[in-house]
C-alpha cells in the first residue's frame, strides 16, 4: 500500500516536472514582439514616385509596407523590406496624387511570425502641377477627404483656392487637397472636388460639337437640372472646369442664347475649344 501511494505521489511529481519543461520551452522559445516603428517620414518624390524612410531597428526579421490611396484604407501590403534596411521607393504612382503609408517590423522564430504595431499613418504624394480653383457653393473643409472627418473651415462660394493635389475619400470619391486665405493665414484641408470649378483654360471660347444638342446643367452631374438645351455650332463662354461625381470633366459655361444669358455645367468632351 505504501508502495502504490510512493508510486503515485512520484508520478505526481513528474508529470508536474513535465509540464514546467514544456512551459519554459516555449516560453524560451517564443519571439519577442517588436517595438513600433518609428520616424516614418516621406524623402524625395517625382511625378510617379514617392521615396519614404523609418528609423531602423535591430533583432528583427524584415518590416511590411502598406499603402492606400484613402487616408481611412484599405491600407494593402505592397513590400516586404529586409532587416538590413529602412526605407522604400515606391514607384509607378499617378502623378499629383496623395497616398498613404503604414510600417510594421516583424520577426520570425521557429517558423512563427510576429508583428509589431504599425507605424503612425504617413500622407505624402507625387508631383503634379498645382491649379487656382473656385469654391462653387458654400462648402465645408475637412481635416482628411471624406464626410466622417472633422470639419476645419467653411468657405463661402466665390472663395479662391489652390488645389495642391488630388485625394480620394474611403469608397473612392475624388476630393482635393486645397490651399486657402483665412484671417490673413494660410491653411491646408480637403475638399470634395465637385464643390470646385478649376482655373479658366487660355482658351476661354468654345463651340458645341453635340450632333443631336448639349444639355446645360445646374451642376456637374446627370441628375442635376437642365439650365437649357444647345444645339451643334453654339459658341460659349468658358467659365471654368471641374470633374465632376462621375469622374468625367465638365466645362462651366456661360452662353447667351434668346436675349438672356445662361449658366451652368456641361460634358467637356462635347466642346471644342476655339
Amino acid at each position: 500500500m505504501k508502495m502504490k501511494q510512493c508510486l503515485k505521489r512520484n508520478l505526481t511529481a513528474l508529470l508536474i516536472l513535465c509540464v514546467l519543461s514544456l512551459s519554459v520551452s516555449q516560453t524560451a522559445f517564443a519571439a519577442k514582439k517588436p517595438t513600433t516603428v518609428k520616424n516614418l517620414k516621406c524623402g524625395a518624390t517625382t511625378s510617379s514616385s514617392i521615396n519614404i524612410s523609418w528609423s531602423s531597428q535591430s533583432g528583427i526579421s524584415g518590416y511590411h509596407v502598406f499603402r492606400a490611396s484613402s487616408y481611412d484604407g484599405p491600407y494593402k501590403q505592397i513590400k516586404r523590406i529586409a532587416p538590413g534596411n529602412h526605407a522604400f521607393c515606391n514607384m509607378k504612382l499617378q502623378g499629383g496624387m496623395e497616398y498613404y503609408y503604414r510600417v510594421r517590423s516583424y520577426v520570425i522564430k521557429n517558423g512563427v511570425t510576429v508583428t509589431g504595431k504599425f507605424s503612425k499613418i504617413l500622407t505624402a504624394r507625387t508631383k503634379g502641377k498645382s491649379r487656382a480653383a473656385t469654391v462653387r457653393v458654400r462648402s465645408n473643409i475637412r481635416k482628411h477627404a471624406g464626410t466622417n472627418h472633422p470639419v476645419v473651415a467653411t468657405l463661402n462660394a466665390g472663395t479662391k483656392v489652390t488645389v495642391v493635389c488630388a485625394a480620394k475619400d474611403k469608397s473612392g470619391g475624388n476630393w482635393s487637397r486645397v490651399s486657402y486665405t483665412l484671417g490673413n493665414k494660410k491653411h491646408t484641408g480637403y475638399i470634395s472636388t465637385n464643390l470646385l470649378s478649376l482655373g479658366q483654360s487660355s482658351k476661354n471660347s468654345g463651340i458645341v460639337t453635340a450632333k443631336s444638342g448639349l444639355r446645360i446643367r445646374r451642376s456637374p452631374s446627370t441628375a442635376s437640372g437642365i439650365v437649357t438645351t444647345l444645339v451643334k455650332g453654339s459658341k460659349v463662354t468658358i467659365l471654368g472646369q471641374t470633374t465632376g461625381a462621375d469622374g468625367q470633366k465638365w466645362y462651366h459655361i456661360s452662353v447667351k442664347k434668346n436675349g438672356r444669358t445662361f449658366k451652368g455645367y456641361a460634358y467637356a468632351r462635347y466642346i471644342k475649344l476655339t
